[in-house]
């Protein structure tokens, strides 16, 4: 099979259902992934201050704070892996099957998935018996955290691939072009939701203190509520501006209004977390971990079926809608002749984001990258809309020196908008 070959057209029906099998997995995946970044975090800095400055209560928080976010370690363990085989498949099945991408793309971050999860359960068990951590159990529980944004980074560049399908045939060549902005941007969203929700988990801990154990108390309670506070603070004041760059830095095939509303979603809700913080500053007894929590679960919700629409629209064409350009075409019999100066400049400025977006990663005017210059091929079409269209759609080999032409991921009007972009590029020399 061609390596540089996108995957075949998938229909609605099952677009929708991977659509739905990948949300119901990441939804399992992420949020549990996140919380155990975080709260191991969070464990291993306050047990280092602790010993540092022989303080009780960070100790005992580092203790209850990694318990918490880990529940048990084989919990941790399934919960942690059995969603990532159902990842993998929707994935696989987006990207088109077995030859999609190689298999150790997936099993490097499962392997630091799995080992994250054992060092992370040493450390835990470490910790249980004794505070007072000796260097090995401490330096488990670091490695264990490395694994684990590890393997977290990996999945969210492995994931990026579903939103711009148009790259795939360079990331099938070398993945190296799996490396992206807007996968960068949805870690650093992810860890801060991460944060928020850990710090949500740790305000569950108030109330459970008693005066007479080590460690416990009233000083222990505002330690807890500082911390906690501080976490979900941070995580819901860094949500906003991250949700502008997950917009700014998505591609243009997978934007829509239902991406655009789920994402709107996530900053309200971050403001209702901070509301719910900033007002209760005075009140003792409230316990607001419960309810911050699940402020922070529906972020996580909503950026999933964010991602979820933008894989979507990304591999789902649309019919062309009408317009100056459909209403040219129907007073044409469609063949050779159609001329690009009879395009519009919405068109042609449709048809420049479309080849900076799409085409530019293979072609440039002037130059050789992967295919050849343009300004040497688009003047044998001979202003021919029609010709260069069915070419766009349909690419075929025709420099044997040169690899194949993979059939671009846009619908039919980014496809008419490309090609008189083009041709009216070459044809003004501009």
């Amino acid at each position: 099979m061609n390596p540089l070959a996108l995957p075949p057209a998938l229909s609605p029906d099952t677009i929708l259902l991977l659509r739905y099998l990948l949300t119901a997995a990441l939804f399992l995946y992420l949020p549990l992934l996140g919380i155990v970044i975080a709260g191991s975090a969070a464990s291993l800095v306050l047990n280092f201050f602790g010993r540092e400055n022989r303080d009780d209560k960070s100790l005992r928080l580092s203790r209850e704070w990694i318990e918490a976010v880990t529940v048990n370690r084989w919990v941790l363990l399934l919960l942690a892996l059995l969603p990532y085989p159902a990842i993998v498949y929707a994935c696989q099945r987006f990207l088109g099957g077995r030859t999609s991408l190689p298999a150790i793309a997936w099993l490097v971050p499962f392997g630091a998935l799995l080992a994250g999860c054992l060092l992370l359960s040493l450390y835990r068990s470490a910790i249980r018996r004794t505070t007072e951590l000796p260097a090995a159990p401490f330096g488990a529980g670091t490695a264990g955290l490395l694994a684990m944004l590890s393997a977290a980074f990996l999945s969210f560049l492995l994931l990026g691939t579903l939103v711009n399908p148009a790259k795939l045939p360079l990331v099938r060549s070398n993945l190296v072009f799996i490396l992206s902005w807007h996968s960068l941007v949805e870690f650093l969203l992810f860890l801060a939701l991460s944060f928020g929700l850990a710090g949500g988990i740790a305000l569950r801990l108030l109330g459970r203190s008693k005066a007479g154990e080590a460690g416990g108390g009233p000083g222990y309670e505002a330690r807890v509520r500082t911390a906690g506070t501080s976490f979900a603070l941070a995580g819901a004041l860094a949500v906003p501006a991250l949700v502008v760059l997950y917009l700014v830095t998505l591609p243009v095939t997978g934007m829509s209004t239902e991406v655009f509303v789920m994402a709107a979603t996530v900053p309200i809700l971050a403001l209702a977390v901070f509301a719910l913080l900033y007002l209760l500053p005075g009140k003792e007894e409230s316990r607001p971990g419960d309810r911050v929590s699940a402020l922070f679960i529906l972020m996580f919700l909503a950026v999933i079926l964010c991602d979820q629409a933008a894989a979507g629209n990304a591999y789902q064409g649309q019919p062309p809608p009408i317009g100056p350009l459909a209403a040219e075409k129907a007073g044409k019999d469609g063949k050779a002749g159609e001329k690009p100066a009879a395009a519009d400049a919405a068109v042609l400025e449709k048809g420049k984001k479309v080849f900076d977006t799409v085409c530019s990663v293979c072609h440039r005017f002037d130059a050789k990258v992967v295919g050849p210059p343009l300004n040497e091929v688009v003047p044998k079409y001979k202003g021919d809309v029609a010709k260069l269209k069915g070419f766009i759609r349909n690419p075929v080999k025709v420099n044997p020196a040169l690899p194949a032409m993979p059939k671009p991921a846009i619908k039919e009007d980014e496809v008419d908008a490309v090609a008189r972009y083009l041709l009216s590029k070459v044809k003004s020399g501009k």
